[in-house]
């Protein structure tokens, strides 16, 4: 009488570690991140998820008469060299072009980035968008402290993408093309209300 028990609670318990298992990596982290209830709000150059799109703009006028940021190319975009160590070679300069992503009420809600070396050409595959992937990652987690980034499926590339969640802010990456490595940053407050209440 007391196998059949035992049996029944070896198989329900199997079941339970195997569904535990399914769970992908991303809505682990995702569930994780909302049950911590903490509010991560900041972008770059002092933005936060949040302001309004007069601020951003605000912002970015400052930091033009800075000569920290200029325009990119066709106005649609703020331009940003990174800065450079002695040793680094002028070819592994990377630039920033970033705009801020917005909602109805002009409240922004994250932010659109894409990284490229600036000597970027198609013959040369040392300064492709798949090299410069890992060194982006490598510079967000740094600007942005917390958890790794995960390989994921998007619907928006069909190559892989990273993401990192920490709190209600989600970073993803991708190499769009053999150019440009693309980042948007999100407020997940908005696309999980749910899950951040």
């Amino acid at each position: 009488m007391k196998y059949p028990r035992l049996i029944i609670v070896f198989i329900i318990s199997s079941l339970t570690l195997g569904l535990v298992g399914c769970e992908s990596k991303y809505s682990q982290m995702l569930n994780e991140e909302a049950k911590k209830n903490i509010l991560k709000d900041s972008l770059i150059f002092g933005m936060t998820l949040g302001d309004k799109k007069a601020d951003f703009f605000k912002r970015c006028w400052q930091l033009n008469q800075k000569g920290t940021v200029t325009h990119g190319p066709n106005n649609n975009s703020v331009k940003y060299q990174l800065p450079m160590t002695a040793e680094q070679e002028s070819t592994s300069a990377i630039t920033l072009l970033f705009y801020g992503a917005f909602d109805e009420q002009n409240t922004m809600i994250g932010m659109d980035m894409s990284f490229s070396y600036t000597a970027w050409s198609p013959w040369n595959s040392q300064l492709s968008a798949q090299k410069l992937l890992p060194i982006v990652q490598d510079t967000l987690i740094k600007w942005f402290p917390g958890n790794d980034f995960i390989a994921v499926k998007s619907d928006q590339t069909e190559k892989s993408a990273f993401v990192k969640i920490d709190g209600n802010r989600q970073i993803m990456t991708y190499a769009k093309d053999d150019k440009d490595v693309v980042v948007k940053i999100e407020d997940l407050r908005l696309k999980y209300p749910k899950k951040y209440n």
